[in-house]
């Protein structure tokens, strides 16, 4: 009990007893003592039942025993990321570069930054321009993706032969 709560009921107790001394006659006094008594007691039952209750309402019980063990879900995703800080793919530009000067079998800084300096001719120049275009677009997937590196790495493969099947990051 708080002071608060204390302090009335002190309050109400001396209320209760001056008022005994306006009866006259001493078996009206001892039945209105007891009949304080009994209601003092009511009263005390309620407050302390409404005050328990909201105690063990907030507070957990025991843990029991643990259940059986359910059925097994269904198996997730590979290769998410999801224990890394950085869920990007580090050097994702040499990759997709290797990758796509192995297949093309154009020079890498021709792919990379593709002039007539580092091409050396017009014609590979015109073939390394969307294949730059779409080593950009799969980099920044790259930098974005979630994905583990090895799935990346096979349909970095797929996007270079077709590059309609994944023309932005939604279709990768």
């Amino acid at each position: 009990m708080d002071f608060t709560t204390l302090l009335i009921i002190l309050i109400i107790f001396i209320i209760a007893f001056s008022i005994s001394f306006f009866i006259p006659e001493m078996k009206y006094r001892i039945a209105y003592y007891m009949i304080l008594a009994l209601l003092f007691l009511s009263a005390l039952n309620i407050y302390l039942s409404i005050v328990y209750y909201i105690q063990l309402r907030n507070t957990p019980g025991v843990p029991g025993v643990q259940g059986d063990k359910g059925a097994p879900g269904t198996k997730g995703a590979p290769g998410r990321c999801s224990f890394s800080s950085t869920c990007s793919i580090e050097n994702a530009r040499d990759k997709i570069l290797n990758v796509a000067s192995t297949m093309y079998s154009i020079d890498k800084s021709c792919l990379d930054k593709p002039s007539l300096q580092t091409c050396k001719t017009q014609d590979v120049l015109d073939q390394a321009l969307p294949i730059n275009a779409q080593v950009n677009m799969l980099e920044q997937i790259a930098n974005n993706s979630q994905m583990s590196e090895d799935d990346f790495m096979s349909k970095i493969k797929v996007c270079l032969q077709d590059s309609s099947g994944c023309m932005d990051a939604t279709d990768f």
